[in-house]
């Protein structure tokens, strides 16, 4: 087990559930502060709003990437034939293009603040929009565990005796479904001797 994996499975250990959802928390914040400075700084023209959305949105970036690999661990234990995992794949590339739009609007601003401009209007139009799509993936990740009950111990233990059991029936009626019929039925199924399984009749 690598040094990263350990530290997320020993805090989840010791909050009882994973990290992730608190984890989340702070890049969504983050993020929706610095949306809310970029406003204040458009309509005051005030550069101590342009300077407080660079600085949150950086610590947005810091935070996502805790929420990244909390978010990846979580993803990687949920079966693929699960309905949640097709909601998690499309929350988790969510969150990948929103993270980009975010660093490349960073980038940009600290290009600009460098050149002694104020942040470009693409700038601000990429942490915008990336604001305005992280509200649909956190919606997503809500679901995922309001809904359908990933993340949530009693449920997933419940979903995932019911899957190992439903499994365990299906290979045993695959089995011996042919040996509960009338012997006499056309497709019934015998065992000679020698233990050769064969239709009723051969």
């Amino acid at each position: 087990m690598d040094p990263i994996s350990a530290v997320v499975d020993k805090t989840e250990e010791l909050l009882g559930h994973s990290p992730h959802p608190a984890i989340v928390a702070l890049p969504l914040g983050a993020w929706t502060f610095s949306n809310v400075c970029d406003g204040l700084g458009l309509l005051t023209g005030e550069e101590k709003y342009d300077d407080a959305a660079r600085m949150s949105m950086a610590v947005g970036l810091i935070g996502a990437a805790g929420a990244v690999v909390t978010g990846l661990r979580d993803y990687s234990k949920i079966p693929v034939d699960r309905p949640s995992h097709k909601v998690a794949t499309t929350h988790a590339l969510g969150n990948s293009v929103v993270g980009s739009l975010f660093v490349a609007s960073y980038i940009m601003r600290v290009r600009d603040r460098d050149r002694g401009r104020r942040p470009s209007l693409a700038s601000r139009v990429l942490s915008l929009t990336g604001g305005g799509l992280s509200l649909w993936t956190a919606y997503l990740g809500g679901k995922m565990v309001e809904e359908m009950g990933e993340g949530v111990k009693p449920v997933m233990e419940h979903m995932s005796r019911h899957e190992h059991e439903g499994a365990a029936e299906q290979d045993q009626d695959r089995a011996h479904g042919r040996e509960r019929l009338d012997p006499a039925s056309p497709l019934g199924a015998h065992a000679d001797e020698g233990g050769h399984r064969g239709n009723f009749g051969e």
